[in-house]
């Protein structure tokens, strides 16, 4: 049997180099050396040496002494609040499952913030750590249950990285920029649910 090589050939080739190339370098620059050293808040007065254990809490990585899930050993000494780096990581830091939660509100020409069923987004807002806002919008709905986004600009890279830190958000969008936020989304493989708040 013979093949012939084809210009579709060799583009699917080198397509599937650069991605490979983007992942390599994704894993040698961003995961093998994160790992080498954590950076955590301290959680009690350590020296250089000591063994601590690590935990996630709101998407920030905590040392404190004694035995855990994951343990490791500190290369300076540190105050009770100072950042300690953490050294010869055993274990696997577990985070809680992560949701993330688009509500949909109307541009201004359609009603903006006066045509949101704000029940409904209170009821959306519950037990959200990490509240996002993209357009005046959706600021606005917010603000009229008294909450204050965590976040209004960046928003979309925002709450990829919150999920990457185990945190759920809630993200208030006008409609018009939902769709850019669910490919940013899907391009990182997070799961999502969107509510239309229009009422």
């Amino acid at each position: 049997m013979r093949y012939r090589v084809t210009k579709k050939g060799v583009d699917w080739v080198l397509e599937k180099a650069i991605e490979l190339k983007k992942y390599s370098h994704y894993i040698m620059e961003d995961v093998i050396s994160h790992i080498s050293v954590a950076t955590a808040i301290a959680r009690g007065k350590f020296n250089k040496g000591d063994r601590v254990a690590l935990w996630m809490e709101n998407g920030l990585l905590y040392a404190r002494s004694g035995d855990g899930d994951v343990t490791g050993g500190t290369i300076s000494a540190a105050e009770e609040g100072e950042d300690i780096g953490v050294t010869d990581l055993k274990g696997l830091i577990k985070f809680p499952p992560v949701s993330i939660t688009i509500c949909k509100v109307p541009r201004v020409e359609r009603g903006g913030s006066r045509s949101v069923d704000l029940k409904d987004l209170r009821r959306q807002a519950k037990d959200k750590p990490y509240i996002a806002a993209i357009g005046v919008e959706a600021l606005i709905a917010l603000r009229k249950i008294s909450i204050e986004p965590t976040i209004l600009f960046g928003a979309r890279e925002s709450v990829v990285e919150a999920a990457f830190h185990g945190l759920s958000s809630l993200v208030v969008s006008v409609d018009e920029e939902v769709p850019s936020l669910l490919n940013r989304l899907e391009a990182e493989g997070l799961n999502y649910e969107v509510v239309d708040l229009s009422k």
